[in-house]
């Protein structure tokens, strides 16, 4: 494209009394906001300058945005347009709220070239209808950027987003399930595509009228029978995924305690079309979707490492705070495997979300909200060498008095079933894998969670791992026989008012499980094992 320095004088008269709005996009935390560009033409002056040169950007924009200046010039010089002799305002509203990223790279390009008097504004204030998007490449190529699908939950009803292309079908994800009514999504690979369709002389295709696919994003998970021997540790699985419970898993390395966590997924109740479009939006505005068409469609298992430090694992960073593995684990599992060798800070970190199901991150210039709604899997060794009690156990009663010391009382309170995995026998490591077995148990797992959903209708309790202290008498009902073993279990072992609680929830699952309304005494006897035998202070030493 060449532009003559006649056209634009020819229009320069009117350039200083006309204002510009387009409307963009940008992501803050996980969230979308829509930015309204606002632009003017301040001075014309007839001495060409760099086009890097002629704008200055209002309104909190971040180093990204400012930096955009640079990618726009290599933009624009590859279609020719390479100075301007006009001096032109930009303010991103509102102008309170920080702005980070490349996604406005696109609006600005196109909101400056209207202010210039390269592009025409389209007919009847039509620029408002539209949401652009996209990071510009020096050879004018427009990129993929993250959180697209944030943004496009923005749209209002009438508006037509203008993305990457690669972002397309992650758009079309959300507003196909939300009821975005008369919108569109209008893909481009290059700023040339933009401009000529501004100028009326191209038309764009509209994403949302052709068949779109989507892969998921989240590897399936392994089958349960393919997890040898250790029935009681499968069964404390079932019974964690039915009522939403934490599990702690202790045993020597390589008895199956990974495979079992990667499994547990598999076996948790299938996700709602809203929870997959909230996973996605999270993975999204993370950067975790590689290419275009992926959603994630089942539950996430994050196998955290314990060198991870407190700020991944829940979130924070320097400036705007990001979301941690915590997060990421929103609605499925988060595995921490080697559970001594986390910091100390790392763990008691954990608390709070753990019991809010959510996290907050405060920083000078921001406090952001993150969802954390995960069943924490934990996985030990009993000892420093991993193979108490046996023989090949070397560690002194000190040691692995400090070992086990590392996982604080408060925490331990917090995950309600714990159970020790013994090495299988000769006769279970060639045992037959079996087939669908966890299809069988996420039934189970689905019957109980809907029993819960009826018992908790009028509550914001979602499960039974969730009840408050003080309210077991109201969800959990015992026949007389269970109570009086419930009672009875209680004074043997002097279980302290916390652990009575999680005695009386764990028993209410797996009453669920097999659609008892009361809790009977076979149900307790089955909690006790999980909660009582498997205290970590006091069953293991």
């Amino acid at each position: 494209m060449n532009w003559k320095l006649e056209e634009r004088k020819r229009i320069h008269g009117h350039l200083l009394k006309r204002d510009h709005t387009l409307t963009g996009g940008i992501l803050f935390g996980l969230d979308g906001y829509l930015i309204e560009l606002q632009a003017r033409a301040i001075e014309v002056t007839y001495s060409p300058r760099p086009i890097a040169e002629s704008f200055r950007i209002t309104g909190m924009a971040g180093p990204a945005i400012q930096e955009a200046r640079m990618r726009i010039e290599g933009a624009f010089s590859k279609l020719g347009i390479q100075t301007t002799d006009v001096e032109v305002l930009i303010n991103l509203a509102p102008a309170d709220l920080p702005k980070r990223g490349t996604w406005l790279d696109l609006p600005l390009a196109i909101i400056l070239l209207q202010a210039c008097g390269i592009l025409p504004d389209l007919a009847d204030q039509r620029e408002q209808q539209f949401v652009l998007m996209g990071e510009l490449g020096l050879h004018g190529e427009v990129r993929r950027v993250p959180g697209a699908l944030s943004v496009a939950f923005e749209a209002k009803p009438g508006q037509s987003l203008i993305v990457p292309k690669g972002n397309e079908r992650e758009c079309a994800l959300i507003l196909a399930k939300s009821g975005h009514e008369g919108c569109s999504i209008y893909p481009v690979e290059t700023l040339d595509e933009v401009i000529e369709f501004f100028h009326g002389r191209k038309k764009l295709k509209n994403a949302l009228n052709e068949k779109l696919s989507f892969e998921n994003a989240i590897e399936k998970a392994p089958d349960f029978g393919r997890i040898r021997g250790q029935e009681k540790a499968k069964r404390a699985a079932e019974i964690c995924a039915a009522g939403g419970h934490n599990l702690l898993l202790i045993g020597p390395p390589g008895e199956g305690k990974s495979l079992i966590a990667k499994a547990l997924p598999g076996i948790l109740p299938r996700l709602s079309a809203k929870e997959k479009v909230e996973l996605t939006r999270i993975y999204s505005a993370t950067g975790r979707l590689e290419s275009d068409g992926l959603a994630v469609t089942r539950r996430p298992l994050r196998d955290v490492h314990h060198g991870t430090s407190m700020a991944a694992l829940i979130g924070g960073g320097s400036g705007t705070p990001s979301p941690g593995e915590i997060t990421l684990a929103h609605l499925g599992v988060l595995f921490l495997d080697e559970l001594p060798e986390f910091s100390r800070r790392s763990l008691e970190s954990l608390r709070q979300p753990l019991e809010n199901r959510n996290i907050s991150i405060s920083r000078v210039d921001a406090m952001l909200n993150f969802p954390c709604d995960f069943t924490l899997l934990a996985a030990m060794n009993p000892c420093p060498c991993g193979y108490s009690p046996t023989d090949r156990c070397d560690c002194t009663g000190k040691q692995i008095k400090k070992y086990q010391d590392k996982i604080s009382g408060p925490l331990c309170d917090r995950i309600d079933l714990q159970v020790e995995l013994r090495p299988l026998t000769t006769d279970e490591r060639f045992a037959k894998a079996k087939e669908n077995q966890s299809s069988n148990i996420r039934k189970r797992v689905e019957s109980a969670r809907s029993i819960q959903t009826e018992r908790f209708r009028n509550s914001d309790i979602p499960f039974n791992a969730a009840i408050p202290g003080g309210c077991m008498e109201d969800y959990c009902e015992f026949s007389p026989v269970g109570f009086e073993k419930f009672k009875s279990v209680i004074e043997s072992s002097g279980l302290s008012t916390r652990n009575m609680d999680r005695l009386a929830k764990v028993s209410r699952t797996i009453a669920d499980l097999v659609g008892e309304e009361t809790i009977l005494d076979e149900h307790v006897m089955e909690a006790s094992s999980f909660v009582i035998g498997g205290l970590l202070r006091e069953g293991l030493k």
